[in-house]
């Protein structure tokens, strides 16, 4: 009996000092990823559309099907603004929608690059041809009103991998989730029509937050 006892002591002493240990850890782990916080203070990388030229965006319907020609430039600035914090870029896919339907993609706009703290970099996405696309009624009239107006309401969605350069230790590549630039670009089949006519205006697509812990 004095001997059970003695072993059901034991075996809480043991929970005691694991669920005290996990806790130092846990405790230190914060601590620590608070210190690295104040330390290096990461900011996003932002995203921002600085201009476009769309030169060619048209239907063309037969019996079986609707064909959309298009040729879309954009130039894409990437903003690092972190005083410490170091960026490396690579895989950036573009790929470009009307409405929900996507029709066309470039894979690898841009090599792989490093960012330096502080600093701005550009790349050009350039998507030109053409795709067989299926557009509803209200996708129709929509495009009909833009084709009228000159101007239209394009996504394009980009994706890229990521990692983070803190001093000498760097981060694992990550895939954030797709940055999305919302863009009204009016049409313009010449560089004289495009200053007359509506200019494209700079658009923020928002921002990717860095990986902050080294695996």
């Amino acid at each position: 009996m004095l001997g059970s006892r003695h072993s059901r002591d034991r075996c809480f002493k043991c929970y005691f000092c694991l669920v005290a240990y996990a806790t130092l850890i846990f405790f230190i782990f914060t601590i620590s990823v608070f210190i690295f916080w104040l330390i290096f203070l990461p900011q996003e990388l932002k995203f921002t559309v600085t201009d476009a030229s769309l030169t060619k965006f048209s239907l063309t319907n037969t019996t079986t099907n609707t064909t959309l020609y298009y040729n879309l430039a954009l130039n894409i600035s990437i903003g690092n603004h972190n005083k410490k914090v170091g960026v490396y870029l690579s895989h950036i896919r573009a790929t470009a929608n009307y409405g929900d339907k996507s029709f066309a993609v470039v894979n690898n706009i841009s090599t792989s690059f490093y960012q330096g703290h502080k600093s701005i970099s550009t790349v050009r996405a350039v998507f030109e041809g053409h795709q067989v696309v299926v557009l509803e009624e209200l996708e129709l009239s929509r495009f009909n009103f833009e084709r009228r107006a000159r101007v239209y309401n394009i996504d394009v969605k980009l994706g890229l991998r990521v990692k983070a350069r803190y001093g000498k230790i760097e981060t694992g590549y990550l895939s954030p989730p797709n940055v999305d630039c919302q863009l009204e670009i009016p049409l313009s089949s010449s560089p004289i029509e495009r200053y007359v006519g509506a200019m494209f205006r700079l658009t923020d697509c928002g921002g990717v937050a860095l990986p902050l812990l080294v695996p």
